[in-house]
């Protein structure tokens, strides 16, 4: 019985001690990279904010509320080039930088092709579908690109 409570004993001392030295107070990263360079943590919700809308808004991709919609979302990504030029740029986030050139080209694309109060901007055949669908997908991949480029 003796032999029990002191294995008992000893197996209870190492795991205090082991918890001791593993918990501490909080203040251990498992991240080696510094909180200031994590893009991903400031701009995927503000991403997530400016893409969240009502489902139907780009059903008539002409329509202006579409367009509002989608201009929000272009100047979140602008600000978002911004930010990740001044943090690096390529080097440091390729695939962000890849993403945000396919919106930046959408938007581009939107406009050229007068989408905005075009009433046959949805009928097929039509590139304005294709323009305001990567812009819309466009918030919701650059979240995982930002993710992506900063695990790497």
């Amino acid at each position: 019985m003796r032999r029990t409570a002191a294995t008992a004993t000893a197996v209870l001392a190492s795991l205090l001690l082991a918890a001791g030295c593993s918990s501490g107070d909080g203040d251990e990263k498992t991240d080696t990279k510094p909180s200031p360079t994590r893009l991903s943590t400031k701009w995927g919700p503000k991403l997530e904010a400016v893409t969240d809308a009502d489902k139907a808004v780009c059903n008539a991709v002409g329509d202006q509320a579409c367009a509002e919609h989608l201009t929000d979302i272009a100047l979140a990504v602008g600000d978002l080039e911004r930010a990740v030029n001044a943090a690096g740029g390529s080097a440091r986030y390729p695939r962000t930088m890849t993403e945000i050139g396919k919106v930046n080209a959408a938007v581009e694309a939107y406009t050229d092709h007068e989408c905005l109060g075009d009433e046959n901007a949805g009928i097929t055949g039509s590139p304005c579908p294709d323009d305001a669908q990567t812009i819309l997908t466009g918030g919701k991949t650059l979240t995982l690109a930002l993710q992506a480029d900063e695990a790497a």
